[in-house]
C-alpha cells in the first residue's frame, strides 16, 4: 500500500532549552541543515515513527525531508517519504498551516507546514486568542461518496479520504508557559512551551484538539497535538554537529568506557537502520579505527510495547545490523558483540511516549 499523501507528523525544530538536572543542551538549537527531528504518532490502532531532517536551510526558506514508517493492529505497514519547503514569508505571516503532503506539490503559498506563524504566535502571546486555519485530510467514514474515491485520492490510515480545511481559534489554555519534555542527543530537557486549545470547524463538524507550541517568537513550533482519537509527540531531537562527532564519541566511550548513541534510527519495530543513521555510525567507525585495541559490545534496547520475546529479539538484531554496518565498514567483526536486553534496563518510565523513546536506544561500551 503506497500513498501519495499523508497525514503530516507536527514538529519542532528550535528549541530553547531549560535542561532537567544533569542535562546538558544549548540555549538554543540553531536551524542548521540536517538537524534530525524523531516524531511518534498513535491514531486509532496505527502507530507511527517519523524523523524529519532539515534538507536545507537558507534566507528564502527551509527544506524538509519527512520519511515514516506506520504499522496498523492488523499487521499492514507502509513506508514513505516527502519533502515540503517553507517559504520565509510563510514562516512570518500565514496563519493558515497545511498538513496535507503531496510530492507533486512540494510548496503551498501562504502556508505553514511544521508551525503557526510568527505574527499569529505573538497574538496568542500578548491578547491569548487568534484566527486559525488547518489543511489537513480527513479520516475515512462510511460515506459513500469517500468509498468510492480512486485509489490516487489520498489514502490516510489505511481508507480513503478527502482534504478538509479546519476554520477557528487558537486560545492559551494558561497565560504561562509549560515545560515541554524533549529528548536533546540523547539527554533529557524541558522546552517552554504554549498549551492551547483549538475550537475548530468544518463541514457541519467540530474538532476540539489541544496543541503545544515551542514557545519561542523565531520559531513557534507545533510540539504536541492530541485529542481523544490521536496523540502526535516530537520525541527526540539531534543536531548534526553534535549528535554525530567522533570526537565527541571518543570522549564519552574514553571516559565513560559507555556511550549511548544519537543519532542512530530504525524503521518502526523492524532491524532496518534509516539512511539518516549513516552519519552517526560513520563517526563509531572513526573512533573504532583510531582505538583499533578497543574490543566493544554493542547493546539494543527497547521499550515495553510488545511481548517480551519480540523485544529481546528486536533488540538482539538491532544491534547485530549495527555491528554489522560497523563491520561492513573497516571495523574488524572480531572486536565486536552483538547483545540485545529487550526492555530489561529501561532508562526511564515506560509510561510515557518520551519515556518508550529514550528507551529505544542502541550503546556502544568498552571494558574499562
Amino acid at each position: 500500500m503506497r500513498a501519495h499523501t499523508r497525514w503530516m507528523p507536527l514538529l519542532a525544530l528550535l528549541i530553547r532549552a531549560a535542561a532537567a538536572p544533569g542535562a546538558q543542551a544549548p540555549d538554543a538549537i540553531p536551524l542548521t541543515r540536517n538537524l534530525a527531528l524523531v516524531q511518534t504518532l498513535r491514531i486509532g490502532d496505527a502507530e507511527r515513527e517519523s524523523v524529519v531532517l532539515l534538507a536545507d536551510v537558507s534566507p528564502a526558506g527551509i527544506r524538509y525531508r519527512w520519511s515514516f514508517v506506520e504499522v496498523h493492529a492488523n499487521g499492514d505497514t507502509v513506508r514513505d517519504n516527502y519533502q515540503r519547503f517553507v517559504s520565509s514569508a510563510d514562516l512570518d505571516t500565514a496563519s493558515r498551516s497545511d498538513h496535507y503532503f503531496d510530492n507533486s506539490k512540494p510548496e503551498h503559498p501562504g502556508y505553514t507546514a511544521y508551525t503557526i506563524g510568527r505574527a499569529l504566535y505573538d497574538q496568542l502571546h500578548t491578547s491569548g486568542t487568534g484566527e486559525f486555519s488547518l489543511l489537513t485530510v480527513s479520516e475515512p467514514d462510511e460515506s459513500s461518496a469517500r468509498a468510492h474515491l480512486p485509489e490516487a485520492m489520498a489514502r490516510v490510515l489505511g481508507g480513503p479520504s478527502l482534504v478538509v480545511r479546519w476554520r477557528g481559534t487558537l486560545t492559551r489554555v494558561s497565560s504561562q508557559d509549560e515545560a515541554f519534555p524533549l529528548l536533546f542527543n540523547g539527554r533529557r530537557v524541558s522546552v517552554p512551551a504554549m498549551h492551547l486549545k483549538a475550537d475548530l470547524t468544518s463541514r457541519g463538524q467540530r474538532w476540539t484538539p489541544e496543541l503545544w507550541i515551542l514557545a519561542q517568537h523565531d520559531h513557534p513550533l507545533i510540539l504536541k497535538l492530541a485529542d481523544a482519537r490521536r496523540l502526535y509527540q516530537t520525541v527526540r531531537v539531534n543536531l548534526p554537529d553534535s549528535t554525530v562527532s567522533s570526537g565527541a564519541f571518543d570522549a564519552a566511550l574514553t571516559k565513560a568506557c559507555r556511550l549511548e548513541v544519537p543519532g542512530i534510527y530504525f524503521e518502526f519495530n523492524s532491524a532496518m537502520l534509516k539512511r539518516e543513521s549513516d552519519a552517526a555510525l560513520g563517526s563509531l567507525a572513526e573512533v573504532l579505527a583510531r582505538h583499533a585495541d578497543w574490543r566493544v559490545t554493542v547493546e539494543g534496547h527497547t521499550d515495553s510495547i510488545g511481548s517480551p520475546r519480540s523485544n529481546q529479539t528486536l533488540s538482539e538484531r538491532r544491534a547485530e545490523s549495527v555491528r554489522a554496518w560497523l563491520a561492513g565498514h573497516g571495523v574488524a567483526g572480531t572486536r565486536m558483540r552483538a547483545v540485545g536486553y529487550g526492555a530489561a534496563r529501561p532508562r526511564e518510565t515506560n509510561t510515557t511516549v518520551e519515556g518508550r523513546a529514550r528507551n529505544r536506544r542502541v550503546e556502544l561500551v568498552r571494558p574499562c
